[in-house]
Protein backbone atom coordinates (compact mmCIF):
# COMPACT_ATOMS: atom_id res chain seq x y z
CA UNK A 1 0.00 0.00 0.00
CA UNK A 2 2.90 2.38 0.72
CA UNK A 3 4.02 1.86 -2.87
CA UNK A 4 0.36 1.44 -4.44
CA UNK A 5 -0.67 4.66 -3.66
CA UNK A 6 2.01 7.43 -4.30
CA UNK A 7 2.04 5.55 -7.82
CA UNK A 8 -1.27 5.73 -8.39
CA UNK A 9 -0.91 9.86 -7.31
CA UNK A 10 1.97 10.42 -9.58
CA UNK A 11 0.11 8.42 -12.45
CA UNK A 12 -3.05 10.78 -12.03
CA UNK A 13 -0.99 13.97 -11.81
CA UNK A 14 1.18 13.32 -14.84
CA UNK A 15 -2.15 12.53 -17.13
CA UNK A 16 -3.92 15.47 -15.77
CA UNK A 17 -0.93 17.47 -16.42
CA UNK A 18 0.07 15.85 -19.74
CA UNK A 19 -4.07 16.69 -20.66
CA UNK A 20 -3.67 20.03 -19.60
CA UNK A 21 -0.96 20.97 -21.39
CA UNK A 22 -2.49 19.32 -24.75
CA UNK A 23 -5.65 21.49 -24.52
CA UNK A 24 -3.26 25.11 -23.99
CA UNK A 25 -1.76 23.62 -27.46
CA UNK A 26 -4.78 23.10 -29.14
CA UNK A 27 -6.68 25.86 -28.10
CA UNK A 28 -4.32 28.83 -27.43
CA UNK A 29 -1.65 27.43 -29.96
CA UNK A 30 -3.42 26.30 -33.04
CA UNK A 31 -0.41 27.01 -35.00
CA UNK A 32 1.63 24.57 -33.35
CA UNK A 33 -0.99 21.91 -33.12
CA UNK A 34 -1.48 22.26 -36.44
CA UNK A 35 2.14 20.73 -36.74
CA UNK A 36 1.96 16.35 -36.46
CA UNK A 37 5.39 16.46 -34.74
CA UNK A 38 4.78 19.03 -32.16
CA UNK A 39 0.95 16.86 -31.63
CA UNK A 40 2.69 13.42 -31.57
CA UNK A 41 5.19 14.85 -29.12
CA UNK A 42 2.53 16.21 -26.95
CA UNK A 43 0.42 13.03 -26.71
CA UNK A 44 3.32 11.28 -25.91
CA UNK A 45 5.01 12.79 -23.07
CA UNK A 46 2.16 11.89 -20.53
CA UNK A 47 1.93 8.22 -22.36
CA UNK A 48 5.86 8.21 -21.84
CA UNK A 49 5.22 9.32 -18.33
CA UNK A 50 2.90 7.13 -17.02
CA UNK A 51 5.08 4.06 -18.73
CA UNK A 52 8.01 5.05 -16.31
CA UNK A 53 5.86 5.01 -13.11
CA UNK A 54 4.82 1.60 -13.66
CA UNK A 55 8.03 0.49 -14.28
CA UNK A 56 9.38 2.61 -11.21
CA UNK A 57 6.99 0.32 -9.31
CA UNK A 58 7.74 -2.59 -10.25
CA UNK A 59 11.06 -1.29 -9.47
CA UNK A 60 10.35 -0.73 -6.58
CA UNK A 61 7.78 -3.97 -5.93
CA UNK A 62 10.70 -6.48 -6.47
CA UNK A 63 13.69 -4.36 -5.35
CA UNK A 64 15.30 -3.87 -8.71
CA UNK A 65 17.23 -0.49 -8.31
CA UNK A 66 18.27 -0.40 -11.51
CA UNK A 67 14.86 -0.52 -12.97
CA UNK A 68 13.73 1.57 -10.10
CA UNK A 69 16.38 4.34 -10.45
CA UNK A 70 16.02 5.68 -14.06
CA UNK A 71 12.09 5.21 -14.07
CA UNK A 72 12.00 7.50 -11.11
CA UNK A 73 14.02 9.84 -12.97
CA UNK A 74 12.11 9.88 -16.09
CA UNK A 75 9.42 10.19 -14.00
CA UNK A 76 10.55 13.21 -12.45
CA UNK A 77 11.75 14.60 -15.80
CA UNK A 78 8.18 14.24 -17.46
CA UNK A 79 6.80 16.23 -14.74
CA UNK A 80 8.95 18.84 -14.75
CA UNK A 81 8.82 19.06 -18.61
CA UNK A 82 5.16 19.25 -18.06
CA UNK A 83 4.99 21.84 -15.21
CA UNK A 84 7.07 24.30 -17.71
CA UNK A 85 4.95 23.49 -20.21
CA UNK A 86 2.30 24.57 -18.53
CA UNK A 87 3.57 27.73 -17.32
CA UNK A 88 4.54 28.56 -20.78
CA UNK A 89 2.05 27.68 -23.25
CA UNK A 90 -0.94 30.28 -21.64
CA UNK A 91 2.13 32.99 -22.12
CA UNK A 92 2.67 31.71 -25.80
CA UNK A 93 -1.07 32.08 -26.49
CA UNK A 94 -1.14 35.15 -25.90
CA UNK A 95 1.53 36.11 -28.13
CA UNK A 96 -0.13 33.82 -30.93
CA UNK A 97 -3.52 35.84 -30.37
CA UNK A 98 -1.86 38.73 -30.44
CA UNK A 99 -0.38 37.42 -33.84
CA UNK A 100 -3.00 36.31 -35.46
CA UNK A 101 -5.17 39.76 -34.47
CA UNK A 102 -2.59 41.91 -36.39
CA UNK A 103 -2.88 39.69 -39.54
CA UNK A 104 -6.29 40.32 -39.24
CA UNK A 105 -6.34 44.40 -38.56
CA UNK A 106 -3.97 44.34 -41.71
CA UNK A 107 -6.49 42.38 -44.20
CA UNK A 108 -9.55 43.84 -42.83
CA UNK A 109 -7.44 47.66 -43.58
CA UNK A 110 -9.01 48.94 -46.38
CA UNK A 111 -6.31 51.30 -48.57
CA UNK A 112 -5.63 52.26 -51.90
CA UNK A 113 -2.59 50.20 -51.80
CA UNK A 114 -2.77 46.96 -49.23
CA UNK A 115 -0.69 47.35 -46.70
CA UNK A 116 1.43 44.39 -45.88
CA UNK A 117 2.32 43.81 -41.38
CA UNK A 118 5.12 44.68 -40.11
CA UNK A 119 7.84 41.47 -40.87
CA UNK A 120 9.69 43.00 -37.53
CA UNK A 121 7.11 42.77 -35.70
CA UNK A 122 5.79 39.46 -36.78
CA UNK A 123 9.23 37.93 -36.49
CA UNK A 124 9.06 39.21 -32.84
CA UNK A 125 6.17 37.58 -31.85
CA UNK A 126 6.83 34.59 -33.61
CA UNK A 127 10.12 34.52 -31.57
CA UNK A 128 8.37 35.43 -28.12
CA UNK A 129 6.61 33.26 -28.46
CA UNK A 130 8.78 29.84 -29.19
CA UNK A 131 11.22 31.51 -26.85
CA UNK A 132 8.85 31.27 -23.34
CA UNK A 133 8.44 27.21 -23.51
CA UNK A 134 12.43 27.13 -24.83
CA UNK A 135 13.38 29.22 -21.82
CA UNK A 136 10.98 27.68 -19.37
CA UNK A 137 11.96 24.06 -20.38
CA UNK A 138 15.88 24.64 -20.22
CA UNK A 139 15.39 25.75 -16.85
CA UNK A 140 13.62 22.74 -16.13
CA UNK A 141 16.37 20.33 -17.46
CA UNK A 142 18.79 22.71 -15.81
CA UNK A 143 16.77 22.42 -11.94
CA UNK A 144 16.97 18.74 -12.82
CA UNK A 145 20.77 17.94 -13.79
CA UNK A 146 21.69 20.37 -10.59
CA UNK A 147 20.03 17.99 -8.36
CA UNK A 148 22.47 15.21 -9.06
CA UNK A 149 25.35 18.09 -8.37
CA UNK A 150 27.90 17.44 -5.45
CA UNK A 151 26.86 18.64 -1.77
CA UNK A 152 27.71 22.22 -0.71
CA UNK A 153 29.91 21.68 2.31
CA UNK A 154 30.92 25.17 3.70
CA UNK A 155 31.46 27.08 6.68
CA UNK A 156 28.32 29.23 8.23
CA UNK A 157 29.35 31.80 10.94
CA UNK A 158 25.99 32.50 13.00
CA UNK A 159 27.03 35.64 15.45
CA UNK A 160 25.26 35.29 18.49
CA UNK A 161 25.46 38.02 21.62
CA UNK A 162 26.91 37.59 24.53
CA UNK A 163 28.00 33.85 23.72
CA UNK A 164 30.45 32.11 26.52
CA UNK A 165 33.73 32.18 25.65
CA UNK A 166 33.95 28.52 26.02
CA UNK A 167 32.00 28.56 22.79
CA UNK A 168 33.59 30.79 20.80
CA UNK A 169 34.58 29.22 17.31
CA UNK A 170 32.30 26.07 17.84
CA UNK A 171 31.51 24.03 14.63
CA UNK A 172 28.46 22.24 14.27
CA UNK A 173 27.54 19.89 11.05
CA UNK A 174 24.42 20.30 10.26
CA UNK A 175 23.21 17.20 8.34
CA UNK A 176 19.62 17.37 7.16
CA UNK A 177 16.95 15.55 4.91
CA UNK A 178 19.43 13.06 3.09
CA UNK A 179 16.81 10.82 1.86
CA UNK A 180 19.06 7.89 1.04
CA UNK A 181 17.45 5.87 -1.88
CA UNK A 182 17.66 6.83 -5.86
CA UNK A 183 19.24 9.85 -6.02
CA UNK A 184 21.67 10.26 -2.88
CA UNK A 185 23.16 6.94 -1.75
CA UNK A 186 25.18 5.84 0.35
CA UNK A 187 28.61 6.44 -1.57
CA UNK A 188 27.23 9.90 -1.83
CA UNK A 189 26.67 10.64 2.02
CA UNK A 190 30.47 9.43 2.52
CA UNK A 191 31.76 12.14 0.33
CA UNK A 192 29.90 14.71 1.95
CA UNK A 193 31.08 13.51 5.56
CA UNK A 194 34.91 13.18 4.03
CA UNK A 195 33.96 16.69 2.85
CA UNK A 196 33.07 17.71 6.11
CA UNK A 197 36.27 16.13 8.55
CA UNK A 198 38.21 18.57 6.53
CA UNK A 199 36.24 20.90 8.86
CA UNK A 200 36.97 19.00 11.88
CA UNK A 201 33.32 20.00 13.22
CA UNK A 202 32.99 19.92 17.16
CA UNK A 203 29.67 18.47 16.75
CA UNK A 204 27.22 16.66 15.02
CA UNK A 205 23.54 17.40 14.48
CA UNK A 206 21.24 15.53 12.42
CA UNK A 207 17.55 16.49 11.88
CA UNK A 208 15.92 13.91 10.42
CA UNK A 209 14.60 12.26 6.90
CA UNK A 210 17.66 10.17 6.73
CA UNK A 211 16.69 7.54 4.57
CA UNK A 212 13.79 6.48 2.53
CA UNK A 213 14.98 2.85 2.44
CA UNK A 214 15.63 1.80 5.77
CA UNK A 215 17.38 -1.05 4.75
CA UNK A 216 20.74 1.85 3.81
CA UNK A 217 20.10 3.74 7.73
CA UNK A 218 22.33 1.37 9.42
CA UNK A 219 25.20 2.31 7.20
CA UNK A 220 24.15 5.71 7.35
CA UNK A 221 24.69 5.91 11.08
CA UNK A 222 28.18 4.18 10.47
CA UNK A 223 29.45 6.55 7.81
CA UNK A 224 28.27 9.70 10.03
CA UNK A 225 30.18 7.91 13.16
CA UNK A 226 33.01 7.64 11.21
CA UNK A 227 33.29 11.46 11.78
CA UNK A 228 33.80 11.01 15.42
CA UNK A 229 33.50 14.55 16.68
CA UNK A 230 34.82 15.21 20.09
CA UNK A 231 31.18 17.09 21.38
CA UNK A 232 29.13 13.55 19.71
CA UNK A 233 26.29 12.79 17.07
CA UNK A 234 22.59 13.46 17.87
CA UNK A 235 20.01 13.01 16.28
CA UNK A 236 16.64 14.20 15.63
CA UNK A 237 13.09 12.62 14.12
CA UNK A 238 11.54 13.94 10.59
CA UNK A 239 7.94 12.95 8.92
CA UNK A 240 9.31 10.60 6.88
CA UNK A 241 10.96 8.50 9.57
CA UNK A 242 7.16 8.29 10.46
CA UNK A 243 6.20 7.11 6.58
CA UNK A 244 8.52 4.73 6.75
CA UNK A 245 8.16 2.79 10.00
CA UNK A 246 8.79 4.48 13.09
CA UNK A 247 9.41 1.88 15.10
CA UNK A 248 12.19 -0.45 12.42
CA UNK A 249 13.77 3.57 12.69
CA UNK A 250 13.81 3.28 16.71
CA UNK A 251 15.17 -0.14 16.95
CA UNK A 252 18.14 0.56 14.17
CA UNK A 253 19.02 3.69 16.67
CA UNK A 254 19.33 1.50 19.65
CA UNK A 255 21.80 -0.48 17.81
CA UNK A 256 23.45 2.80 16.99
CA UNK A 257 25.83 4.42 19.43
CA UNK A 258 23.78 7.76 18.07
CA UNK A 259 21.03 9.03 20.55
CA UNK A 260 17.62 9.62 18.69
CA UNK A 261 16.53 12.68 20.88
CA UNK A 262 12.58 12.56 20.87
CA UNK A 263 11.03 15.17 23.40
CA UNK A 264 14.57 15.06 25.48
CA UNK A 265 17.88 16.56 25.93
CA UNK A 266 21.44 16.04 27.18
CA UNK A 267 23.94 17.99 28.31
CA UNK A 268 27.44 18.52 27.17
CA UNK A 269 30.55 19.76 28.88
CA UNK A 270 32.58 22.01 26.94
CA UNK A 271 35.24 23.45 29.50
CA UNK A 272 33.28 24.79 32.24
CA UNK A 273 30.28 25.92 30.11
CA UNK A 274 27.55 23.51 29.80
CA UNK A 275 25.47 23.09 26.28
CA UNK A 276 21.83 21.82 26.10
CA UNK A 277 21.16 19.62 23.48
CA UNK A 278 17.47 19.07 22.58
CA UNK A 279 15.78 17.07 19.92
CA UNK A 280 11.63 17.69 19.33
CA UNK A 281 9.27 14.82 18.16
CA UNK A 282 7.55 15.44 14.33
CA UNK A 283 4.33 15.74 13.92
CA UNK A 284 4.19 13.13 11.18
CA UNK A 285 2.13 14.63 8.73
CA UNK A 286 2.82 16.64 5.59
CA UNK A 287 1.46 19.92 6.35
CA UNK A 288 1.80 19.38 10.65
CA UNK A 289 2.59 22.85 11.46
CA UNK A 290 -0.11 23.20 14.45
CA UNK A 291 1.74 25.43 17.09
CA UNK A 292 -0.11 23.81 19.83
CA UNK A 293 2.37 20.53 18.99
CA UNK A 294 5.27 22.79 19.02
CA UNK A 295 4.21 24.11 22.42
CA UNK A 296 4.17 20.73 24.11
CA UNK A 297 6.79 18.95 22.12
CA UNK A 298 9.25 21.85 23.17
CA UNK A 299 8.16 22.26 26.77
CA UNK A 300 8.53 18.54 27.25
CA UNK A 301 11.80 19.05 25.39
CA UNK A 302 13.16 21.46 27.82
CA UNK A 303 11.52 19.80 31.01
CA UNK A 304 15.07 18.72 32.20
CA UNK A 305 16.87 22.41 31.08
CA UNK A 306 18.14 23.91 34.08
CA UNK A 307 19.44 26.93 33.00
CA UNK A 308 22.90 26.18 31.11
CA UNK A 309 24.84 28.16 29.17
CA UNK A 310 23.79 27.90 25.44
CA UNK A 311 20.07 26.05 24.19
CA UNK A 312 20.41 24.44 20.98
CA UNK A 313 17.33 22.49 19.58
CA UNK A 314 16.58 20.53 16.48
CA UNK A 315 13.39 20.52 14.85
CA UNK A 316 12.47 19.16 11.52
CA UNK A 317 10.29 22.10 10.86
CA UNK A 318 11.09 25.16 10.88
CA UNK A 319 7.78 26.38 11.95
CA UNK A 320 8.85 25.77 15.62
CA UNK A 321 10.80 28.58 15.55
CA UNK A 322 8.02 31.42 16.69
CA UNK A 323 7.23 29.58 20.02
CA UNK A 324 11.35 28.36 20.11
CA UNK A 325 12.09 32.25 20.14
CA UNK A 326 9.67 32.76 23.30
CA UNK A 327 11.17 29.93 25.25
CA UNK A 328 14.85 31.54 24.44
CA UNK A 329 16.17 29.15 22.78
CA UNK A 330 19.70 30.17 21.42
CA UNK A 331 20.14 28.18 18.51
CA UNK A 332 17.40 26.21 16.80
CA UNK A 333 18.66 23.95 13.96
CA UNK A 334 15.60 22.64 10.71
CA UNK A 335 15.24 21.26 7.53
CA UNK A 336 12.22 19.56 6.30
CA UNK A 337 11.56 22.31 3.49
CA UNK A 338 14.49 21.50 0.63
CA UNK A 339 14.87 24.95 0.55
CA UNK A 340 11.55 25.32 -1.61
CA UNK A 341 14.52 23.76 -4.05
CA UNK A 342 14.42 27.23 -5.93
CA UNK A 343 16.61 30.22 -4.82
CA UNK A 344 18.28 32.98 -6.05
CA UNK A 345 21.43 34.85 -4.25
CA UNK A 346 20.91 32.35 -1.02
CA UNK A 347 17.38 32.78 -0.48
CA UNK A 348 14.54 30.77 -1.32
CA UNK A 349 12.03 32.27 -3.91
CA UNK A 350 9.40 30.98 -2.02
CA UNK A 351 10.22 33.19 0.83
CA UNK A 352 8.61 36.43 -1.20
CA UNK A 353 5.37 34.12 -0.81
CA UNK A 354 5.86 33.29 2.56
CA UNK A 355 8.40 35.09 4.48
CA UNK A 356 7.75 33.76 7.77
CA UNK A 357 8.10 30.33 7.13
CA UNK A 358 12.15 30.48 7.60
CA UNK A 359 12.17 28.13 4.56
CA UNK A 360 15.74 27.90 3.77
CA UNK A 361 18.99 29.86 5.92
CA UNK A 362 19.52 31.90 8.31
CA UNK A 363 16.98 33.81 10.98
CA UNK A 364 16.64 35.79 13.78
CA UNK A 365 13.98 36.67 16.60
CA UNK A 366 15.26 38.78 19.29
CA UNK A 367 18.57 36.25 20.92
CA UNK A 368 17.29 33.83 19.14
CA UNK A 369 18.79 31.93 15.88
CA UNK A 370 17.11 29.76 13.69
CA UNK A 371 19.14 27.81 10.50
CA UNK A 372 17.26 26.28 8.39
CA UNK A 373 19.29 23.55 5.81
CA UNK A 374 18.05 23.12 2.47
CA UNK A 375 19.26 19.28 2.59
CA UNK A 376 21.81 16.94 1.68
CA UNK A 377 19.18 14.82 -0.23
CA UNK A 378 15.84 15.06 -1.63
CA UNK A 379 13.00 12.96 -2.68
CA UNK A 380 12.41 14.84 -6.20
CA UNK A 381 15.48 15.67 -8.43
CA UNK A 382 15.24 19.17 -9.18
CA UNK A 383 17.25 21.86 -7.77
CA UNK A 384 17.57 25.71 -9.58
CA UNK A 385 19.55 28.02 -7.27
CA UNK A 386 19.17 26.45 -3.95
CA UNK A 387 22.07 23.54 -4.13
CA UNK A 388 22.10 20.49 -1.65
CA UNK A 389 24.44 22.03 1.22
CA UNK A 390 25.26 20.34 4.38
CA UNK A 391 26.72 23.59 6.15
CA UNK A 392 29.16 23.68 9.07
CA UNK A 393 27.42 25.69 11.50
CA UNK A 394 29.89 27.86 13.54
CA UNK A 395 29.11 30.29 16.34
CA UNK A 396 30.87 33.28 16.88
CA UNK A 397 30.82 36.18 20.02
CA UNK A 398 29.47 39.31 19.13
Amino acid sequence: MRIFLPLMFAVVVILLFGLTEIALLRFLNRTWWNNKYIRTAAWSLPLFGTAMVLLWGLGEYYTRNWLAYPSATLTAMTFILEVCLMLSLPLSGIFHFVYRGIDWFAARRKTKKPQLPDQNRRVFLKAAAAGLPIVTVTMGVSGLTRAFAGVNVYTKTIVVDDLPPDLEGLKILHLSDMHLRHYVTLDDLAEVICDASRFAPDLVLVTGDIADDLRLLPGALSTIENLNPPLGIFASLGNHEYFHGISSVRRIFDRSPIPLLVNQGVRVAIGPCLLFIGGIDDPRFLWGEDNTFFRQTVDRTLSDFRGEDFLILMSHRPNVFDYASEAGIDLTLAGHTHGGQIGFANHSLLDVLWPHQYIWGHYRRGQSHLYTSSGVGHWFPFRLGCPPEAPIIQLRGR
